[in-house]
């Protein structure tokens, strides 16, 4: 119990130790995405593991399909550390399934921790507009300021202003964190608590654009007076147009659009290997600036990009056909869970490609799985 407990409130903690093989580099600059990297949330799990009697088979077609996509990656090396990471989620939450128990009755508070203590941090580097430091360097806060190269600013109301990181990798990604935690907070307990509060004020801290608006049209669904919608319709149109991001923010997210289609037509079948986006696009030349050192932001189009369009079909067919199952035993705000990652899904990559996010998409899933067996208590 102790690690399940451990894993809930240090997920989002993003402290790891990066390997950096040459396979990682591109043109000499590190590259994140290529990092095999064992995080503080690894141990935990490798703990769990060990003292866990739960041990998965995967069938064989995957295991053959899985196979042949490491062969054919332009990196293969990325491909198959993908891969185990894969298997490490699958199994993570076939865990947390089988500790369903566990999952309904202590979950939620230690979620409310994780949730409390990330927006605290995000609010507190906002205000102070760098990071914080000391004891948070240890649940993996990095070095941030207004002045740091290539950190994700905003212009509001004239003032150039840092977006809050708190311990994730970029502002979208916590802000999908906050939004989908608290929904998840909300749909196991049925009340409003501090965290879930905190949680939706702090999201329009980060800036994402996409993440507010959801936020704003899932507000105009609770409230309940009109004079409080209107106001809050009203606020939020002011607030949205006094924001002015980055100008080539557009232009090189459409770039990567034009990459992930050159890509998919090059390697229709097999894709281009789990993982290696960024080094197939190196391959055919099709990087023009460090910005698009990073994945297309639609994880349909990466999907499709790195597996293939068959395995796209075929995960989109398993998920019609058993998430119809699942939905009809799932509360609307678990739905709503759901719909937010589809959604934002389709303006970022960091639900398949960030391990905090990733983390809580398996969480996600394993409460919609629980549900059934938690509404017949």
């Amino acid at each position: 119990m102790i690690f399940l407990i451990l894993l809930f409130l240090l997920f989002p903690s993003q402290l790891a130790f990066h390997f950096w093989p040459s396979w990682s580099l591109i043109n000499g600059i590190r590259v994140d995405y290529l990092s095999p990297a064992l995080y503080l949330t690894d141990l935990i799990i490798l703990g769990l593991f060990l003292v866990s009697r739960l041990r998965i088979r995967v069938p064989l077609s995957v295991i053959v399909f899985v196979v042949l996509n490491v062969l054919i990656s332009y990196s293969p090396l990325v491909s198959l550390y993908k891969w185990l990471r894969v298997l490490e989620y699958f199994w993570l939450f076939k865990c947390l399934v089988y500790k369903k128990d566990w999952l309904l009755n202590l979950g939620p508070w230690t979620l409310s921790l994780a949730v409390l203590w990330t927006a605290i941090l995000a609010w507190w580097q906002f205000f102070l507009q760098h990071s914080v430091g000391g004891f948070w360097y240890w649940l993996g806060e990095r070095s941030l300021s207004v002045s740091t190269p290539l950190i994700a600013k905003v212009s509001f109301f004239g003032h150039l202003l840092m977006r809050p990181y708190a311990t994730f990798p970029h502002p979208n990604a916590l802000a999908g964190f906050l939004l989908v935690s608290g929904l998840i907070l909300y749909s196991l307990n049925r009340r409003v608590s501090p965290a879930i509060v905190i949680a939706f004020l702090t999201i329009p801290l980060t800036f994402s654009r996409s993440a507010i608006v959801l936020e704003i049209i899932i507000l105009l669904f609770w409230l309940r007076p009109l004079f409080l919608k209107a106001a809050l319709l009203v606020s939020s149109i002011y607030y949205l147009v006094s924001i002015a991001g980055s100008a080539v923010s557009i232009p090189d997210r459409i770039s990567l659009i034009h990459n992930s289609l050159f890509l998919i037509q090059k390697s229709p079948l097999f894709g281009v290997g789990l993982g290696v986006f960024i080094p197939s696009t190196m391959n055919y030349e099709l990087i023009t600036n460090n910005y698009l050192y990073q994945p297309v932001h639609n994880i349909y189009l990466l999907l499709a990009t790195e597996l293939g369009l068959p395995a796209l079909l075929v995960i989109s067919y398993w998920l019609l056909v058993h998430g119809k199952k699942i939905l009809r035993t799932m509360n609307y705000e678990l739905i709503t869970a759901v719909a937010v990652i589809t959604i934002t899904g389709a303006a970022d990559h960091y639900w398949l490609t960030l391990h905090q996010n990733i983390l809580l998409l398996v969480i996600l899933i394993a409460y919609a799985y629980s549900y059934r067996w938690g509404s017949q208590r």
